[in-house]
């Protein structure tokens, strides 16, 4: 578990200043820099600073220890994403038919998951469900963007219940990669996991039309 820190990146405290701020991000970049050429486990704290050119005392100043690091570092890719998803829940997927967007859906959390696990694999098997984009959105936000494309193919789409269908679709996917993650991640990778799972959806909703 990451040690307990005052702020919900993973430092110990939000920097004020400037040049505190900078310290904070070089640090921060230098974590996500390593990771993306090493292993977590392979990965100290000494290491990080010394990447991130500032001693090791400026880094303990910010963040408890190695884990708090990559905390902050989640949490930044997870603001970013949610900016990224905020802006197709209020305009949802136009102009796709229901099996592009649903693909287009699937792929986007297959590559989500697969870059987390790249940056931290034991981290994140840990982790990872306290980096819910839902939790960052709003599960109502996102539930209400999922209707609204649904809605948009009326067509097509063949549900008993709109609302409850844009429930089992929105979390569903996250869900089902999130299971693959922690029993079979070599899913993620496999094109057989994917195109079931589009096929599964897109029958859902269809109902074999």
């Amino acid at each position: 578990m990451p040690s307990p820190t005052d702020h919900p990146d993973g430092s110990r405290h939000e920097p004020r200043q400037q040049r505190s701020r900078e310290i904070v991000r070089a640090i921060v970049e230098a974590c996500g820099q390593l990771l993306a050429k090493r292993d977590s486990e392979s990965i100290t704290t000494n290491h990080i600073a010394e990447a991130a050119g500032v001693s090791i005392g400026s880094l303990y100043r910010y963040f408890v220890d190695k884990d708090a690091v990559i905390a902050a570092l989640y949490y930044r890719e997870r603001l970013e994403e949610a900016i990224e998803v905020g802006e197709q829940v209020e305009h949802p997927m136009s102009g796709l038919s229901l099996r592009e967007a649903i693909t287009q859906l699937v792929d986007y959390q297959l590559d989500r998951h697969r870059k987390l696990i790249e940056m931290g694999d034991s981290f994140y098997r840990d982790h990872h469900r306290e980096y819910s984009l839902a939790q960052q959105l709003g599960t109502e936000n996102v539930a209400d963007g999922m209707r609204r494309f649904l809605a948009s193919h009326a067509e097509v789409v063949r549900v008993g219940d709109l609302d409850e269908a844009a429930f089992l679709v929105g979390r569903g996917v996250s869900a089902i990669v999130r299971i693959a993650v922690e029993e079979h991640p070599e899913k993620l990778d496999k094109p057989a996991f994917r195109e079931e799972l589009i096929d599964m959806l897109v029958r859902y909703l269809t109902a074999g039309n």
